[in-house]
């Protein structure tokens, strides 16, 4: 009898021990499996692909990975390279932004270009425009996202600048895959110009017409530079007459 107790209790105590190591191996895989996958997780925020065009995670992110802080720059990108160039910068600033919008969109916005002949402008008349980014506001509480973009275009003749044009335009954002021509993963759609018509900066103000008093300051020299020899120089223009002062 003792003989058979002593068996059984045996056998208990390797049942036991056998029961304790297989959960403690289960606890070991379960810890090991959370730590790989923090791991991971933790690289792919951490790592980045560089490339000429921006910059992107090394691993595939979910469909909610996006922010509102990655479509403003999506946006703010493709504005500023569709419409600011010139004549040297005109066809690379057109191939860098036509990734990021739909092709109907990116077509219409480029034979309008075409109709309007900017590259041949810009040929003609050493122009160049520079744009601006005022705002871009982003909607991603619900799908499709959507938003609206507002830039002042600002065009350089030689060394004299024209007044700012304003543009402005809404769109909708859709997610694409993620490549080097499109490091943001997002798409625009709908894009459609919309009202946009700012006031002048002070700034902006003094600096046209500190531009157009001396265009007139240069076209008067030029007018006495052609005056025939001992001719009487014109007399300066009198100005209006203006009311007095209460």
């Amino acid at each position: 009898m003792d003989s058979a107790k002593d068996l059984s209790t045996s056998f208990s105590t390797m049942r036991n021990l056998a029961l304790g190591s297989v959960l403690a191996l289960l606890l070991v895989a379960l810890a090991s499996g959370f730590l790989v996958y923090r791991a991971y997780e933790n690289s792919g925020r951490r790592v980045y692909v560089v490339s000429q065009t921006g910059s992107v995670a090394a691993l595939s992110a979910g469909n909610d990975a996006h922010t509102p802080y990655e479509a403003r720059n999506l946006v703010r990108q493709f504005m500023q390279t569709m419409f600011g160039h010139d004549q040297y910068t005109f066809k690379a600033n057109l191939d860098a932004a036509l990734p990021l919008i739909e092709g109907r969109g990116g077509r219409r916005i480029y034979e309008g270009f075409t109709r309007g002949q900017v590259l041949q402008n810009y040929e003609r008349y050493a122009a160049r425009n520079v744009v601006t980014v005022d705002s871009v506001l982003v909607d991603m509480s619900k799908r499709p996202w959507s938003g609206a973009v507002y830039i002042k275009q600002r065009i350089f003749i030689g060394g004299q600048q024209k007044e700012p044009l304003p543009l402005a335009a809404k769109f909708n954002l859709v997610e694409t895959n993620r490549s080097d021509a499109n490091p943001y993963g997002l798409l625009i759609t709908n894009f459609d110009y919309i009202p946009y018509s700012p006031q002048l900066t002070r700034e902006e103000q003094e600096l046209l017409q500190a531009q157009e008093a001396d265009r007139q300051r240069r076209l008067q020299e030029a007018e006495r530079g052609l005056a025939p020899a001992g001719a009487p120089a014109a007399p300066a223009t009198t100005p209006a007459p203006t009311a007095p002062a209460n």
